[in-house]
């Protein structure tokens, strides 16, 4: 982390063809040059101890700059124009105390219409650019740094004006190329990507930046610094010791996975896991609705894992797996002497376990009536109280409740408090069934070959095309836990490197294979078509994405057959379809 930075103020202040300005951490001006002279025809000591948006008109810059956040080429108003103005703020002992702003007197801001305007992004995007805990980097057109904050520069350990100015290509040492660029030529946002930052695995978004249907720039932000961290943190202490007389420890943070669990690039997927990373961020509680063995329970580890809450525990309770006689002492606890057989000394609930985290309801649509109703009374008054004691307990508590059917319908015939049902379904997450998101097949299969070759010893590549076809005419009434079972069946019978149809289960290879589309346009010849409708790097482009898409293919999704096929190595074969995003 960055501790101090350093300015040589008399070079600066002898600037003739800027206005220099240095102000406090209150963004009064201490310091200016002459040249305040020739732009507001004042005098540099009537400027001194005023307040900098007194004389300049900033917008949401000043916000920006309260937050020790670096900017290039932005426009400030003044009586009768608007110049072009740069920010660097001053770091001391980790704090922030101030900064620098230079305004060139020569350059208008109505000259040059291809600047990129931080108060119109910071105004739009508003919850988005949390530039005090997140690290935010803005590229322009050309892929030029024009915005980064501390927290990003942090993770590289230099100044944040080191940045500026820079293009993204060349500013990220010892990482992976930035993505920015690409999200700018696509025109999609990119959200929960992993990304290699300075050494460490972290978790991305970036943004393009629209402006009269074209794309002006891009916006990254960094939502975990490192991945490899964040696990070790789940699984360390629990932020706050149990009750006196607990038998049982809370964990803290001990969730398994984290949006970068979520295997999928389908438009559905992409976009369930914005929505995701939006919900988790505010706190409330979340109905979680889906077919069974969607995935709902690694969706709650996500939610948790990308909130506030995410170093307090996370506990999960099956509500159909209890019996209801036993699911209040589960939930709530038991004080000691409660009835007969309870542990000495009591036992706390899930409820008491989760405080200041979370906690998973799955199938809360098995839960009765009366259980409805006592959990009601926690979401209202926050508070509990265990069997067989008097005593009201406080908690704070994020409920995620899941259920595979409708609970419209169970309101409707009374099964399902209707009061209970508003207060959980705050915000309701539809996960999708396999069936709808059939294009993120591939990458769900190649998962579970990767594990299961860890598993057992195995070093499996792929599928044969025979087996792929099964795979696709099959409809997964059981989702992606029906398909996991499938590819660890044919695990366990297979004896060469190859998954074949002879080794899916007996209801898969009776399926009739699914028309195979024509070869001829699949290959992409009709695309001489396309001369003088589109440019010829988007053609070529185009045809080279379907020659991956045929090698994979014949390859049966073995990326290094696939290579082979193509006559390229194996890293330049996963070049190629990152720049696709076709893994």
């Amino acid at each position: 982390m960055v501790s101090r930075t350093e300015f040589d103020f008399d070079a600066l202040l002898k600037q003739e063809d800027w206005w220099v300005v240095v102000l406090d951490q209150e963004q009064r001006i201490r310091k200016s040059n002459r040249v305040c002279q020739a732009i507001l025809g004042l005098d540099r000591g009537d400027l001194v101890g005023r307040r900098l948006d007194d004389i300049v008109k900033l917008g949401h810059l000043n916000s920006l700059m309260a937050q020790g956040v670096s900017f290039r080429s932005q426009p400030a108003s003044f009586a009768n124009s608007k110049l072009i103005c740069h920010y660097v703020p001053r770091v001391e002992n980790g704090g922030l105390h101030g900064g620098v702003l230079a305004i060139d007197r020569q350059v208008r801001a109505q000259d040059d219409l291809s600047y990129i305007e931080l108060d119109e992004i910071v105004r739009t995007l508003g919850p988005i650019m949390d530039l005090a805990y997140e690290g935010t980097i803005i590229v322009d057109e050309a892929g030029t740094i024009v915005l980064a904050n501390q927290a990003m520069a942090d993770i590289f350990g230099v100044r944040t004006q080191d940045m500026i100015g820079q293009h993204i290509l060349k500013a990220y040492p010892n990482s992976k190329l930035s993505r920015l660029p690409i999200v700018m030529k696509t025109g999609k946002a990119e959200v929960g990507w992993p990304h290699f930052l300075n050494g460490r695995e972290i978790i991305a978004c970036r943004y393009p930046l629209i402006r009269n249907g074209r794309a002006i720039g891009a916006l990254g932000k960094v939502l975990i610094q490192d991945v490899h961290d964040r696990v070790r943190l789940a699984k360390g202490p629990a932020l706050q010791e149990p009750a006196a007389g607990s038998s049982r420890a809370a964990k803290g943070g001990d969730f398994k996975y984290d949006i970068n669990s979520i295997i999928g690039h389908s438009k559905v997927v992409r976009s369930l896991k914005e929505t995701l990373l939006r919900v988790a961020e505010r706190g409330s509680n979340v109905l979680l609705v889906g077919e069974s063995g969607t995935g709902k329970e690694l969706f709650a580890h996500a939610i948790h894992a990308a909130s506030k809450r995410r170093n307090g525990p996370f506990i999960k309770m099956n509500c159909a797996a209890i019996p209801e006689h036993l699911l209040e002492s589960e939930l709530f606890g038991y004080a000691e002497g409660a009835f007969t057989g309870a542990k000495k000394g009591g036992q706390v609930g899930k409820f008491e376990l989760a405080h200041n985290g979370t906690i998973f309801l799955d199938e809360i649509s098995d839960m009765s009536v009366t259980m409805q109703a006592k959990l009601l009374r926690i979401l209202q008054e926050r508070e509990l109280t265990p069997l067989g004691s008097s005593l009201a307990k406080k908690v704070d508590v994020r409920i995620i409740a899941a259920t595979n059917v409708k609970l419209e319908e169970a309101v409707r015939d009374g099964k399902f408090r209707e009061d209970l049902y508003y207060r959980l379904n705050v915000m309701a997450l539809s996960i999708p069934p396999l069936r709808d998101r059939t294009e993120d097949l591939y990458f769900i299969v190649n998962h579970f070959l990767d594990s299961f070759n860890a598993e057992f010893g195995l070093e499996v590549q792929g599928l044969e095309p025979e087996a792929w076809d099964a795979l696709k005419a099959y409809s997964y009434p059981g989702n992606i836990r029906e398909l996991r079972n499938i590819i660890e069946s044919a695990f366990n019978v297979v004896t060469g490197s190859v998954i074949s149809r002879e080794h899916l289960p007996y209801h898969l290879r009776q399926l009739s294979a699914p028309p195979r589309d024509p070869c001829p346009p699949a290959e992409g010849e009709g695309f001489l078509d396309d001369v003088g409708q589109r440019p010829l790097q988007e053609i070529l482009e185009g045809v080279e994405k379907q020659i991956l898409e045929k090698a994979l293919r014949q390859a049966s999704g073995n990326k290094l057959q696939a290579a082979g096929l193509l006559g390229i190595s194996r890293p330049g074969f996963y070049k190629k379809l990152q720049k696709y995003e076709m893994v």
